[in-house]
């Protein structure tokens, strides 16, 4: 069985909808990471208690059948926040990469 993990990081404010995106997918295997610190093309959070803006990583690995699904929707989520944001770049991150199961 071929096995790709997707690995989603954005603001703690765009994890409800992740959340709600794997479940309208019937996704249930999952792993929530909060308060992951960082800096890129939005600009720089800290992962210490009391900041106001912290990250959540999202890590979900599916077979190669299921998995084009999920791109296809997280794909979407990014273009309608985008287009909330009137086409700015929005602290949401997606990468996808194979993923080998050894135990």
């Amino acid at each position: 069985m071929n096995v790709q993990m997707l690995n989603i990081i954005s603001r703690d404010k765009y994890s409800d909808e992740v959340l709600a995106l794997f479940s309208s997918l019937g996704i249930k295997g999952y792993t929530v990471i909060s308060g992951a610190g960082g800096s890129g093309e939005t600009g720089a959070v800290s992962g210490t208690h009391g900041w106001a803006d912290r990250n959540t990583m999202f890590l979900v690995a599916l077979d190669d059948d299921h998995m084009p699904a999920l791109v296809k929707a997280v794909r979407e989520l990014h273009a309608r926040l985008v287009g909330e944001h009137h086409g700015r770049e929005i602290p949401l991150k997606v990468f996808l990469y194979p993923c080998e199961v050894i135990v």
